[in-house]
């Protein structure tokens, strides 16, 4: 003991200068002992030993990579790997604005190990731009279920959550020649169709087509006599070789209007299109108080699911009478449902076929085919479209199924049935 004081000089005694304001004074008023002179004790050997010459809070110039940029230069001077991690998000706010700090990895230029988040960054983290350090983000920690489900049966489950989903929607069937007018409002009104109605003259100029009226057999239905129609519009428009006009009468056709529950069925007679894709269907009645532009509503929905094409549907006693229908959308992307009234066959007729000459000039050139016809598309056919159903944006029947599973069952899915979910869950 008495050599350790020797090592030390007398203590002495000063006046502290005073500080501004009653802090220093009250400071210089007190007895503060300095000691001056005096060697600094030794230290304790420490497992902090081995860093004592390292220089802690000196600012580090460290080269990251985060994904496919390009390698980037961070200027560090903060005190841990959690730090870094923080730094690193603010250099990459694109890609990691909304990250966590705590999902960021960082590990060393050609290394697996993870370094730990508590870790003193100093000197040995500087590098260059070809050994940066790698930087990696973890994904989500899902909830696990009590059990996995192997990807072999996954596609089984999805089939049965999609069907139990389904069943529980109710369609009602409709034969398109039974509904009323009510309730062929209601579903133009529950998909957001604004009816336009366009006078004939609004169709001109337009060459008109000459020909005689088809004359019906009172005595045999419509139905027996479509092999006659059928000719009786070959004969009268005349289309260039690629179009086809055929006798469909016999075949039935179903569509699902989801946003208003129905099911619509319906058979129509005529059908016109370039090659076997249909754009126009024709309902026939031998005298025009059978008509019903309710059934033809009805059926432009039908041919519209069905083609490929924009469509019309037409409703005629194939004389002086003529009712056409179909869809409009306007520059600023309202969807319509356009029709007019014809009383001059001639002029109805030649409306069919510039609609169906353009038609088929889009699917010809479509197919590299030479076209040798001229089209004289009438004004209002010029905005014809095809009807897209307004899906609600907040259906979530399958999200819940979907939010359940892991990131790898996700990932095993194939490509056919993630489309088959999604179309089938709107």
């Amino acid at each position: 003991m008495s050599l350790k004081l020797k090592r030390f000089q007398k203590k002495k005694f000063v006046d502290v200068p005073s500080t501004s304001g009653t802090l220093g004074a009250s400071i210089q008023g007190t007895d503060t002992e300095v000691i001056k002179n005096i060697s600094p004790p030794q230290k304790e050997p420490s497992m902090f030993s081995g860093f004592e010459n390292l220089q802690l809070g000196h600012p580090y110039k460290i080269w990251v990579k985060y994904n496919n940029n390009q390698p980037a230069k961070i200027i560090f001077d903060g005190e841990d790997v959690y730090d870094l991690k923080k730094a690193i998000k603010n250099n990459f706010p694109n890609d990691l604005a909304g990250i966590d700090a705590a999902r960021i990895i960082l590990r060393r230029h050609g290394e697996e190990k993870d370094l730990n988040p508590g870790f003193i960054v100093n000197q040995n983290f500087e590098n260059n731009s070809s050994t940066p350090l790698q930087v990696i983000v973890n994904a989500p920690v899902l909830l696990k279920r009590k059990r996995e489900i192997s990807p072999e049966n996954l596609s089984k489950i999805v089939e049965t959550a999609i069907e139990k989903i389904l069943s529980q929607e109710k369609y009602e069937i409709i034969q398109a020649s039974n509904i009323s007018e009510t309730k062929a409002e209601n579903i133009i009104d529950s998909l957001g169709l604004k009816n336009l109605k366009f006078p004939a003259k609004d169709f001109q100029p337009i060459d008109p087509i000459s020909c005689e009226p088809f004359v019906w057999n009172k005595k045999i239905d419509e139905a027996h006599q479509m092999s006659s129609v059928k000719k009786w519009f070959k004969k009268a428009l005349v289309l260039p070789k690629g179009f086809q006009i055929r006798d469909i009468h016999t075949q039935n056709h179903r569509r699902q209007l989801r946003n208003s529950n129905f099911t619509l069925t319906s058979s129509v007679d005529i059908s016109i299109g370039p090659n076997d894709i249909n754009c126009v269907w024709i309902e026939t009645k031998k005298k025009k108080k059978y008509f019903k532009e309710v059934q033809i509503i009805s059926e432009l929905f039908l041919i519209d699911k069905i083609s490929v094409l924009k469509s019309m549907a037409v409703l005629t006693d194939c004389k002086n009478n003529w009712v056409i229908y179909f869809f409009m959308k306007s520059q600023t992307g309202n969807q319509y449902l356009a029709s007019s009234k014809i009383d001059d066959r001639s002029i109805a007729l030649a409306i069919i076929k510039q609609f169906v000459l353009d038609e088929g000039k889009f699917i010809h050139d479509k197919m590299g085919k030479n076209i040798t016809y001229q089209v004289n598309l009438p004004k209002p056919l010029k905005m014809k479209s095809k009807f897209l159903e307004i899906l609600e944006e907040d259906n979530n029947k399958m999200a819940d199924m979907i939010d359940n599973m892991t990131e790898k069952e996700l990932f095993n899915m194939s490509m056919r049935k993630r489309l088959r979910i999604a179309k089938m869950s709107c």
